[in-house]
């Protein structure tokens, strides 16, 4: 009963905008929704971040639900995944991509080692060594009343600390308090799909499941296509902070972003799909975190297209 009332729960908040904004029936859309479960191995999440109820079958078919995700994760074998789910050895795997000091847990995780770091970098970033989508990510000052408490923090909360990025002045009249990012995805070692990633009201981080914003990207050009979007049914010609138009922005450096993630994955040659975080600053593009299991829903958010056909013909040739 517990796992059934979660599940309803979960129908009901994110069902709210058609049932309340669209007049849509609780009892239609609950009916609509079993069929394309049955159908098209849709979520709760996919069947209302992609308007299912709003499409036919056909429609719907163009859609990377998350059970297709699963899928395709699956090609990835366990060996590429220790690559990128701990955030310290990610870093010293791709150091050569990465460009900025850290220390960590594991790796690197001495007190001689940290008190250096805290002298070269009293204010990082701190987060969690296995944790993601900007949970638990800070600022961190690191001063000489609280190195101890910080020192403690790294190695009894399985944390890492981060040299702070300076983005370049473009992707930082996004939104000057996050590092704006861009979610490049990569399929056989090309890159295939993209959206640029923004924090929003001063928020620290530009993650769409910690409350950012994002839009999709022309992977030929990085151009921004669409309208910025967030997970919750809003869409944004302007960034709601800063006013900056959105659709046409240009990513800086574009074509050192694709090379930048099409030569760090063939460090991983068995990875068959790797979700790379890039942030662009006035040096060049450097990576932030890699992922093994990245998320699909903000890349069909964005501009509300399903992009299984892509994804299959770069899967499959």
């Amino acid at each position: 009963m517990g796992k059934i009332k979660r599940l309803l729960d979960r129908f009901d908040e994110m069902g709210r905008y058609p049932i309340q904004e669209l007049g849509y029936s609780r009892t239609w859309l609950m009916f609509s929704y079993l069929g394309a479960f049955l159908v098209h191995r849709c979520t709760i999440a996919d069947y209302f971040l992609y308007h299912f109820y709003e499409r036919n079958r056909r429609g719907r078919a163009e859609f990377v639900t998350l059970y297709d995700m699963r899928d395709i994760h699956r090609k990835n074998p366990q060996t590429a995944f220790a690559d990128f789910e701990e955030k310290d050895r990610f870093l010293d795997r791709f150091q050569a991509y990465v460009h900025r000091d850290w220390i960590g847990r594991v790796c690197r995780n001495s007190r001689e080692e940290f008190d250096a770091f805290a002298d070269r970098h009293p204010r990082c970033i701190i987060k969690p060594r296995t944790d993601s989508g900007g949970h638990g990510v800070e600022l961190c000052t690191i001063t000489p009343n609280n190195r101890d408490q910080v020192w403690e923090r790294l190695t009894s909360q399985d944390m890492i600390a981060e040299e702070l990025l300076e983005q370049c002045p473009e992707m930082a009249a996004l939104h000057p308090s996050s590092v704006n990012t861009v979610r490049a995805l990569t399929i056989r070692g090309k890159l295939c799909s993209a959206v640029l990633r923004m924090g929003v009201g001063g928020g620290f981080v530009d993650n769409g499941c910690s409350g950012g914003i994002f839009a999709g990207l022309d992977v030929d050009t990085g151009i921004v296509t669409t309208q910025g979007a967030d997970l919750m049914e809003h869409r944004f010609l302007l960034h709601p902070t800063t006013g900056l138009t959105i659709p046409g922005f240009q990513v800086p450096q574009w074509e050192q972003v694709r090379r930048t993630v099409e030569e760090a994955v063939t460090l991983v040659p068995n990875a068959i799909i790797v979700g790379w975080d890039v942030a662009v600053t006035a040096q060049g593009p450097v990576l932030i975190e890699g992922n093994a299991y990245p998320s699909v829903q903000i890349m069909q958010t964005a501009g509300m297209q399903g992009l299984k056909r892509l994804w299959n013909s770069a899967l499959w040739g």
